[in-house]
């Protein structure tokens, strides 16, 4: 988790150039991209600190990585881009899967009741 942590964290830097140099019909949507950098970055170093406390945090995660790679696999032959899109989220979304499992994620839940008690 910490490795998707540092790979979000250089996806932002990487992608500073592109919100400087997009049109200002593509500027919003490349500063919203580039925030959500820092915002999955944050999430990952949240999850390798304390895989066992965030109920949802890993399966909202793990949907929004599937969700990407399956919308790129789709959309691929319309842009260049979604196919490098497609392998970085689909393999993302196996390295979390992984971790999942590994850390127990899903025992998360079980802290849910002992909080609302």
């Amino acid at each position: 988790m910490i490795v998707c942590s540092l790979s979000a964290v250089t996806a932002f830097i990487t992608g500073l150039e592109n919100v400087s140099t997009a049109s200002s019909d593509q500027m919003i949507v490349e500063a919203w991209r580039l925030f959500g950098f820092i915002v999955f970055a944050g999430i990952f170093l949240l999850l390798a600190l304390r895989p066992r406390q965030y109920p949802g945090i890993w399966e909202l995660v793990i949907f929004h990585k599937l969700a990407v790679t399956v919308s790129a696999f789709f959309l691929f032959r319309q842009t260049g881009e979604a196919l490098f899109i497609a392998i970085v989220d689909g393999s993302l979304a196996f390295l979390l899967i992984l971790a999942y499992v590994a850390a127990k994620g899903y025992t998360a839940w079980g802290q849910l009741g002992t909080k609302l008690s």
